[in-house]
């Protein structure tokens, strides 16, 4: 047959497997089955596109495991994804004829396709694996964190805007008691806010309290100390008294952001002999809140609804000093909410000893007030 120009040739409307091709090797011109030349080509496995798999190391931790394995998942699914514009993988169906080789061709491209797809769900649940480890051991640090901190253990720094997101979306295992977050006041007073409780007052008063919240309570005293009363009385308990309006004094010094997060709640305040019900946004502890029992204070020490879970288990977060990072004084007495039962002129302390007692209402004391946070 004459030679001619490809130029010159006519189309072949269909190659079928047994058709010939001439090549251009470095061996110089050869023949080769189309059916050959196809298997040549789509022989190439998807696996060979994988990235390394990480060596992992014995003193490895956790964390730098799980950094190794995602790192490696990514550069996988990038070969991966990037392999398919390459001509050793599929991107597109080839047309198939009939015949032997044809079903071989077929054979073939399943196995490629097999091989792609099985390539996709691995990566799937290895992406999943790492997440829920990853999230497992999020998990685990908070609840250990939790558990601990009763007995010394302080907890983490946060801002306050994110810790109060987690309050608002209920997301109670994402932070735990005993974490804290610093603010300073207008006076320039610094103040560690501990988290002493979760939930603390959910559906008490009676206007019922209804939101997700938060009691928190200062690492160490406020450096302002203050009296119940100009003389050594009882009378009338926590309402009758200037420690109300101390309070208010501290709270608005506080920054607009956390006087916006404050929330006013109904509590029973021990009155002397009596209790009632008042709406407070910022209070003394009450001693069944600190201590879990009434100590000196009588019957009436209703306003506390439980002992808060931060000072469950020892007196570690009980024991305070005086200013940010005890800066005024190592330890401190502070005055909590009740009226001694023991006599007229005594309101309840908790002393720098880590006891219970009372002490004369006109004593200046140092404060470790409640607030609670929505």
């Amino acid at each position: 047959m004459a030679q001619k120009k490809i130029r010159d040739l006519a189309a072949v409307p269909e190659i079928l497997g047994e058709h010939y091709l001439v090549i251009e090797t470095p061996e110089g011109t050869k023949q080769a089955v189309f059916s050959d030349f196809c298997k040549s080509i789509f022989a190439a496995d998807i696996t060979e596109s994988k990235a390394e798999f990480p060596e992992i190391g014995k003193n490895d931790t956790l964390p730098v495991i799980i950094g190794k394995l995602k790192k490696w998942q990514a550069d996988t699914i990038k070969k991966i994804e990037a392999g398919a514009t390459q001509e050793n993988i599929i991107s597109e169906f080839p047309e198939i004829g009939e015949g032997e080789e044809a079903e071989a061709a077929k054979e073939a491209l399943k196995e490629k396709i097999a091989s792609g797809y099985l390539a996709y769900i691995m990566n799937q649940n290895l992406t999943k694996a790492i997440k829920d480890n990853g999230d497992l051991l999020k998990d685990y640090e908070v609840m250990k964190r939790e558990i601990m901190a009763p007995y010394g253990y302080f907890g983490i720094e946060w801002n306050v805007d994110e810790l109060m997101a987690l309050v608002k979306a209920g997301s109670w295992d994402k932070f735990a008691v005993g974490d804290y977050f610093i603010e300073t006041t207008s006076s320039g007073e610094k103040i560690m806010w501990e988290v002493a409780g979760k939930n603390s007052y959910l559906h008490c008063g009676d206007t019922e309290l209804n939101k997700n919240h938060i009691v928190c309570c200062p690492r160490d005293c406020l450096e302002t100390y203050y009296k119940f009363n100009t003389s050594h009385t009882n009378a009338g308990g926590y309402a009758a008294s200037l420690m109300p309006a101390n309070l208010e004094t501290e709270a608005n010094k506080f920054s607009s952001k956390l006087q916006g997060y404050m929330t006013t709640i109904r509590r029973l305040e021990n009155n002397k002999g009596t209790w009632a019900w008042a709406s407070r946004r910022i209070f003394l502890p009450g001693i069944v809140e600190l201590c879990g029992s009434n100590g000196w204070a009588d019957a009436w020490s209703g306003g506390a609804f439980n002992q808060l879970q931060l000072f469950t288990g020892g007196n570690a977060h009980i024991l305070k000093g005086a200013g940010f990072n005890k800066k005024k004084a190592g330890r401190v007495a502070f005055w909590t909410a009740d009226p001694s039962a023991a006599n007229t002129t005594n309101f309840c302390s908790f002393g720098d000893y880590g006891n219970s007692y009372g002490r004369g209402a006109a004593d200046g004391l140092a404060l470790a007030p409640l607030i609670v946070l929505s």
